[in-house]
């Protein structure tokens, strides 16, 4: 199961995934048909077969539509040689909570916690096509600041662990408590992306003392 660039996908795809997307949120995943995706985007069952091989494929499009996108974008942060590596890294954060929390895909993260466990094959294409090169090129920024004397030496795992944590808590709390009329009261997405940018950058500069 491949993941395409956002860019590589053609119109009527496009068209599909947005439309399903809006079907799952709404309805879950189980709750949402191929017949009633077809209907809704005004084409025949057998039509979107020819597009998708099955609801569980054309879910992992839905996910990773707007994932790829930010993957280019971090591609083209992790490749800028006039950016100082935390520059990079405060770039790269943002245009992940940009993703995770404040784009319409990142709504989906309880379905994709939902719908991994009872098809693991959308966890692993998902972790390979668009977790794992992501964290390859936020390492990559790491380790160009390590190389330039701006960052310490860290843990590949902890410092993961630590960046993508906070995010996908709050993106998940964002969703469970939705209908709070207060939500950003609760769930600040700026100010808690501030400090939690500032946290990490904390730990991985060189200080005066080492």
């Amino acid at each position: 199961m491949q993941i395409r660039e956002e860019s590589s996908i053609p119109d009527k795809r496009v068209q599909i995934i947005e439309i399903s997307t809006d079907l799952f949120l709404q309805n879950g995943f189980s709750g949402t048909s191929m017949s009633k995706i077809a209907a809704a985007c005004g084409m025949t069952k057998a039509s979107l077969y020819h597009h998708f091989a099955g609801k569980e494929d054309l879910f992992v499009a839905c996910v990773t539509h707007g994932y790829s996108a930010a993957l280019v974008a971090l591609r083209d942060i992790a490749g800028q040689p006039d950016l100082r590596p935390e520059d990079k890294f405060c770039a790269a954060l943002n245009a992940l909570y940009d993703t995770t929390i404040i784009s319409p895909v990142g709504r989906m993260s309880p379905l994709i916690a939902e719908v991994s466990r009872t098809f693991p094959t959308v966890a692993r294409s998902f972790h390979s096509e668009y977790i794992a090169p992501q964290q390859a090129l936020l390492w990559e920024i790491i380790q160009e600041g390590v190389q330039s004397g701006a960052f310490r030496d860290a843990d590949e795992r902890q410092i993961f662990h630590l960046i993508f944590g906070p995010m996908v808590t709050l993106s998940l709390s964002r969703e469970m408590f939705a209908s709070f009329h207060d939500l950003d009261t609760h769930f600040p997405v700026d100010q808690l992306r501030d400090g939690h940018v500032d946290a990490i950058l904390g730990m991985l500069r060189v200080t005066a003392n080492g």
